[in-house]
């Protein structure tokens, strides 16, 4: 119970910073994708679960907070997770480069899915150049921000059984 609240908690974190975090001009005005790292940090870490209240959480705040509709990273998240949990048995989780190449896949999934809705719902207007620019800054924003975030979360999670361990003998 413990452990499933400070996973809330610190995906309420991410959102927080995520919208905190200023977008890059350069990348067409995106932001670091912390939530969706979060998302895909659970489904190489975690069981089912833990797996969908988090992907869950997280695709609301991020669909919440976007001030667009929701939907897209409510069909983005839990897709991407649901791949990457059938296959990381096979893959190595805690490797930089599969954590760049997840995030990487996180970033440009996920801008596409938001361009692709809100481009059929006739809430955002499509330019060729600025649709590329955005797809190209999501990859490279999460390539950057999975692997720090997966960094984060792990060495936040190392400290719960040493503080548990350290209080049973007291």
């Amino acid at each position: 119970m413990k452990r499933r609240a400070l996973m809330l908690f610190l995906i309420l974190l991410g959102a927080l910073l995520q919208q905190l975090l200023p977008g890059i001009s350069l990348l067409g005005g995106m932001k670091p994708p912390i939530l969706g790292a979060m998302a895909l940090f659970h489904a190489l870490h975690k069981g089912t679960p833990d797996l969908w209240i988090a992907v869950f959480f997280a695709a609301l705040l991020q669909d919440g907070l976007s001030g667009g509709s929701f939907g897209p990273a409510l069909l983005s998240f839990p897709a991407l997770s649901l791949l990457i949990y059938r296959v990381r048995s096979e893959i190595f989780t805690d490797s930089l480069v599969t954590q760049m190449v997840v995030g990487a896949l996180m970033g440009f999934c996920t801008a596409f899915a938001i361009g692709v809705f809100h481009s059929a719902l006739g809430q955002l207007s499509v330019e060729p150049r600025l649709v590329f620019i955005r797809l190209f800054g999501a990859l490279l924003l999460g390539l950057v921000t999975q692997p720090v975030v997966a960094r984060v979360l792990l060495r936040t999670e190392a400290l719960i059984p040493k503080w548990r361990e350290a209080r049973r003998w007291l």
